[in-house]
């Protein structure tokens, strides 16, 4: 009979640990960080993408009504140019078949503001696991005198 000394000196036992804990605890923690990541760098474009949107619909004011009134108009080919500018700014998430979409523009007349919300699905990027991931992002622009100059 082995003694219970003996049993833990044959060789192979802690090689057989070290495997099954690398391939059960750190091989999805290192998954875990880098789908996080990925997801951080996505979201962080769109954000890139609804500020460029956002400054690109208080470009496109009604100037007329904003130098008689004050108040913030926006253009019927504000909406155009907002989702040119978000596609431009989305370049990484373009190349993988993920597009950003504006999904809404407001006006606050009352700190002469323009908002813009930028969505995206970003399904592609992630496993079949996590259906329907939509990120959802908010560009804030300033409506100022030297907008009017163009």
């Amino acid at each position: 009979m082995v003694s219970v000394r003996r049993r833990w000196r044959v060789p192979g036992y802690s090689m057989v640990f070290w495997a099954c804990f690398i391939a059960l605890v750190l091989l999805p923690l290192l998954a875990l960080a880098i789908e996080v990541g990925r997801y951080s760098f996505a979201r962080a474009e769109v954000a890139k993408a609804a500020d460029a949107a956002a400054l690109a619909a208080a470009i496109e004011i009604d100037r007329s009504v904003f130098r008689e009134t004050g108040l913030v108009v926006v253009t019927p080919q504000a909406w155009a140019e907002a989702q040119a500018y978000a596609s431009l700014n989305t370049g990484y998430l373009s190349s993988l078949g993920v597009h950003a979409m504006v999904t809404g523009i407001e006006v606050d007349n009352g700190n002469r503001t323009v908002e813009v919300v930028v969505s995206a699905n970003l399904e592609r990027l992630f496993p079949s696991i996590i259906p329907n991931i939509m990120v959802s992002e908010v560009g804030l622009a300033s409506v100022r005198a030297e907008t009017l100059a163009r």
